[in-house]
Parts: C-alpha cells; structure tokens; sequence
C-alpha cells in the first residue's frame, strides 16, 4: 500500500464515519417513533484485532459514538470488547459490523499494513 493510498483512507475516514452515525440515528428514531419497539438488545463480547491503546481506545470512542451502541469493557489480552448493541439480531451479524468497522480504522491507523493480513488475524481466532 503506497502512502497515497492511506492518505486517501484517512481523509475517506470521517465520511464513514458520520455515514454509521447517521444511519444508526435514523434506525434508533425510526424505533422511538413508530408504535412497539424493535429493540433486541444484549452484550456480546467482540474479540478484536487493534493492539496499541490508541487503536483499542479508537475503536471503543467510535462504537460508542454510534447510537445504538456502546463499548462497556476492555480487555487487553487477549485484546477484546463487550458492547452493548440495541438492536443485536445475532451476535456473528453485530461482531462482523464491528469488525467491518474496526478494518475501516485499522486502515488509517496502520499506513503500511495490509488489509488482507489484518482480516486473516481475526479467522484465526
């Protein structure tokens, strides 16, 4: 990966961002003005790929940044989240949409690592 290719991830970044935030906020204001509720909410424990504190405190200010969810605990080794979902259909589904997320950061944090590689860590879980 050249350094113009993380450069564009890291200005791309924000965009992703504010699009998660936005279409968690629309999903919690659907659910809190349309009559019942379709909440499924739980804790589900999310094994991750980020080492260093500021990646692992990253990725835990930007889960709970989205509405619908948000991080509870940490645990460094081996490096783990608990989240607290609102609307957990299944927990291989929310895991997948955290690591989704977490592969999102982890491209901007790691100029020089590769995607591929940081996906095959997790399968090897």
């Amino acid at each position: 990966m050249t350094y113009l290719t993380w450069a564009l991830r890291v200005l791309r970044f924000p965009f992703y961002a504010a699009g998660e935030i936005v279409k968690t906020s629309c999903q919690v204001m659907w659910d809190i003005l349309t009559p019942g509720s379709s909440a499924t909410p739980a804790f589900v424990e999310v094994p991750i790929r980020a080492r260093s504190d500021f990646e692992v405190t990253m990725l835990a200010n930007l889960i709970s940044l989205t509405p619908g969810t948000v991080t509870v605990a940490v645990r460094n080794e081996p490096s783990t989240l608990w989240v607290h979902g609102l609307y957990v259909q299944d927990r291989e589904s929310f895991q997948r949409g955290i690591h989704a997320m977490e592969s999102r950061l982890l491209e901007v944090t790691r100029p020089t690592g590769s995607k591929e590689h940081a996906l095959d860590e997790v399968g090897q879980r």
